[in-house]
């Protein structure tokens, strides 16, 4: 059987071209993915500001009680020193009043000199602070601010900003290269934090000759003798995990890296599989004369559909050979430009290990083997005589049982995107995707028989087409296979770019939305750096003509009745909570209040979004207990319940309680209403004229903040645009293959016309034509597919069914749909006939 399909393969080369193509590009594509999944899982966060340290006791955010554990630990006799590591957000100010953000993302934070040994930190220069005026910087932020020692700095914190005096700059062993950090006295360190429970690490050296291991062990027992049996918010940590004690809160670019590949992979593997499918069946479709000649010297169907999964094991193994280089190639590429879009940082290595490349080519071959079953099983069904008798056997129809699959997959799909649009299910950009995906599957699964409806729909219009276009309805209407071969790959990428363009801006529309109708604020106040200062909503709320004023500080916990039994996970929801100032909320927020009101919130109420209520079963009156994060527990009495709480919170509480377990004091934004009769322009003048005072403050109106409410990352916005392209290159390639082969094979229909009398430029115009009409089906059945999906969000999130779209790259995709498609087959189409009129028995050789 080999031996045939190695024959059979050199005899069609040309027929199984295609095919080589669209799976050295499905190789590509996943070994791409496959390699940077691989590196992001082997990357490890090197460890910066604790290296120095044998085990970390880490909060998350904070350690209570962290004088109580210190004692602990030092009684230890395998402990040489406990270290308690005070940290606090600080940002410096470059020279253009701008704060300075911290590379990848990452914390800039404020310390006490007594922990730089933590890492340790060495003077490179100067000289440890002296005193309160005074800050040591480490060397890579010296570096960025141009600062040395003797030089001035500003740095802003919750208070504002400050100017202090450079009188060293050190670094640890190893660079800090995701974070900046800034280093002062104890007694200043200590006022900068401003918190009851400043402590974030608490660091244990080890004495000589000390087991790391026994040592982590005895440091975990004294942590559990100190908070008991109900533990705390601490994590402790040795070796490697010292770095996630060390950044816990925040993503590292291996995990964002992973998160985003893994998307990359999936919709990848997508496609890839829809193209290779296409072309599979055509490249098999155009084999029908030699299967039927088999079949009728006694091959039996199994040994045909046999002979065409080892062929395609055969190309699928030729494949891998140019495909897995090239796919590392591009990861090589893509690893380069992120690095370089500073999405990773330049340590970041690509891992190139056997796994990733043996992984995708195995799931290459199944891909092409699924493919290759169901084309050679179509195929194998065909009647020998039925191809004798044919010159140019018609391709078997799709069975019941692929069209009732396709119902099915549609059917489900409606179902799902019903439920987005009733409420009934989270309508959010994710779900969207996925039923687009869903709605793709089902439209290639119904694709000849969809296609085959939408030839009889273009049938009236006949009259008004010339005869080249009449013949090229008769046409696609006669090869219905091929036409479905080529429509499947423009219906993805036009669904798939519509989808993954249009989602965030309907997502974004909704959120405004729902911000400008929660807003009775007259200024919104954001911050270009970690966060508003404190100090900046207490100034503002007593300048002339404000009548309320109040920084808004998201935090998380649980939520539970209060009544509630311990063990009861049904009575506890995981939350978001968004802290204000309680006697301000009533004025500068409409909530849309059910039950209740908001006049009622104090330093012990708290507010309840509608559905955190009905999960919790709770009622204006109520109480209900907030486990923090940090480990604290407090209890309030339900004093409203409100309706408006999607994309903003699950309740409401007192900025005064949450601001104690917040992970830094800085608030993400601050709400100011004008007084009644006060210009609320001045009121803004007044705000930006107060914001000089703090780096980074940026003052809008209402309207304007609720335009910038949300928004994506910038590692999220360049990973979509390079899947945009890839897949679309993928496409565009896969199209051209699909659209050339086909046409190539079309030698003897080219010669029955030309010897009935068509001239070569009528042949073409008829090409032009069917080129035209393909892209019109494919482009109506995108436009379908993307309007049940975006209406349908467009729906739930903004109350209107026209959706938000990109229309300019939307446009762009059409156009190159249309310019693709006719170029090729004009220029494959011009290049057959012409290779056949020059060759020895012109056009009666090809008929014959």
């Amino acid at each position: 059987m080999i031996r045939l399909a190695w024959r059979s393969l050199a005899g069609r080369r040309a027929g199984w071209a295609a095919s080589l193509v669209a799976l050295v590009l499905a190789l590509v594509m996943t070994t791409a993915c496959a390699v940077l999944l691989e590196s992001g899982t082997r990357a490890a966060s090197p460890v910066e500001r604790y290296a120095g340290t044998d085990v970390v006791v880490g909060g998350q955010p904070f350690v209570p009680r962290a004088r109580e554990l210190r004692a602990a630990l030092e009684e230890l006799p395998s402990v040489e020193r406990v270290v308690v590591e005070l940290s606090f957000p600080t940002t410096a100010v470059d020279a253009s009043g701008e704060p300075v953000e911290a590379p990848w993302d990452g914390p800039s934070l404020g310390h006490s000199w007594e922990s730089a040994v933590l890492a340790p930190f060495t003077l490179r220069r100067g000289r440890a602070p002296g005193g309160d005026a005074e800050v040591v910087l480490d060397g890579a932020l010296a570096a960025r601010l141009g600062r040395g020692t003797g030089d001035t700095v500003r740095l802003a914190g919750p208070d504002g900003t400050r100017a202090y005096r450079v009188s060293g700059v050190a670094d640890p062993p190893r660079r800090l290269t995701r974070q900046y950090a800034v280093f002062h006295t104890l007694r200043e360190a200590e006022r900068l934090a401003a918190s009851a429970q400043p402590v974030r690490a608490v660091g244990v050296l080890a004495a000589a000759a000390a087991d790391p291991a026994a040592l982590r062990r005895e440091v975990e027992r004294r942590v559990s003798d100190v908070y008991g049996d109900g533990g705390a918010p601490v994590v402790v940590a040795s070796g490697g995990e010292r770095a996630d004690a060390e950044f816990w809160n925040v993503p590292s670019p291996a995990s964002v890296l992973s998160s985003l590949v893994g998307t990359f992979g999936v919709l990848s593997l997508f496609v890839a599989g829809f193209v290779v499918s296409g072309t599979l069946s055509l490249a098999v479709a155009g084999r029908l004369t030699e299967i039927g000649l088999l079949r009728a010297v006694a091959a039996t169907r199994g040994q045909v559909r046999r002979m065409v999964a080892v062929e395609a094991l055969l190309v699928t193994a030729v494949a891998a050979l140019v495909g897995v280089p090239g796919g590392i190639g591009v990861a090589l590429a893509l690893h380069g430009v992120l690095v370089d879009g500073e999405v990773l940082p330049p340590s970041f290595t690509l891992s190139v290990g056997p796994v990733a490349p043996w992984l995708t080519v195995v799931l290459a071959a199944a891909v092409a083997q699924v493919a290759s079953f169901a084309a050679a099983r179509r195929a194998s069904r065909v009647r020998p005589v039925e191809v004798l008798r044919e010159a140019a056997a018609p391709a078997p129809r799709a069975g019941w049982g692929r069209v009732l699959l396709g119902v099915c997959v549609l059917a489900g799909a409606g179902v799902c995107l019903g439920a987005v649009a009733s409420g009934r299910l989270d309508g959010g950009g994710g779900t969207a995707e996925s039923m687009v995906l869903v709605l793709i599957a089902g439209v290639a699964l119904l694709a000849p028989p969809v296609c085959r409806a939408a030839v009889l729909l273009l049938a009236p219009l006949r009259g008004l087409l010339p005869r080249e276009g009449v013949l090229a309805v008769r046409n696609l209407r006669g090869q219905n296979a091929r036409l479905a071969s080529t429509v499947t790959p423009l219906v993805l990428a036009v669904s798939l770019t519509g989808t993954l363009l249009s989602v965030p801006l309907i997502t974004a529309e909704g959120a405004r939305q729902s911000e400008r109708q929660r807003l009775l604020a007259d200024h919104v106040v954001t911050s270009a750096g970690p966060g508003v200062a404190p100090r900046y909503a207490e100034r503002a709320a007593r300048l002339p003509g404000v009548a309320a004023a109040s920084g808004q500080l998201g935090v998380d916990g649980e939520l539970r009745r209060a009544d509630a039994a311990e063990g009861d996970a049904a009575a506890v929801v995981g939350a978001g909570l968004v802290a204000l100032r309680a006697d301000a909320v009533p004025h500068l927020l409409d909530l849309g209040v059910r039950a209740g009101s908001l006049d009622r919130l104090g330093a012990a109420s708290v507010a309840l979004g509608a559905d955190t209520a009905r999960e919790l079963g709770a009622a204006v009156g109520d109480r209900v207990r907030v486990d923090w994060d940090d480990g604290g527990r407090d209890t309030f009495r339900v004093a409203a319940v409100y309706s408006r709480d999607e994309g903003f919170a699950d309740a409401v509480l007192p900025s005064a309680t949450a601001a104690r377990h917040a992970a830094d004091p800085f608030q993400d934004s601050v709400l100011v209403r004008a007084a009644p009769g006060a210009d609320p322009a001045a009121v803004g003048r007044e705000l930006t004229a107060l914001a000089a005072e703090f780096p980074g403050t940026r003052v809008a109106g209402a309207d304007e903040g609720a335009r910038g409410a949300s928004g994506g990352g910038d590692a999220a916005g360049l990973f979509v645009l390079l899947l945009l392209l890839m897949i679309n290159a993928f496409t565009a390639i896969a199209v051209v293959n699909t659209l050339g082969t086909a046409t190539a094979d079309r030698r003897r229909e080219f010669a029955l016309l030309r010897l009935a009398g068509a001239q070569s430029s009528q042949v073409l115009r008829m090409l032009v034509w069917e080129a035209v009409l393909t892209c019109v089906i494919a482009l109506s059945l995108a436009a379908v597919v993307c309007a049940a999906v975006l209406t349908t969000l467009s729906t739930a999130l903004t109350g209107s069914a026209v959706p938000a779209l990109a229309a300019g790259s939307l446009t762009v995709l059409v156009v190159a749909a249309f310019l693709v498609t006719v170029a090729t087959v004009t220029l494959v189409g011009w290049t057959v006939m012409r290779r056949t009129a020059a060759a020895p028995g012109g056009w009666a050789e090809a008929v014959s």
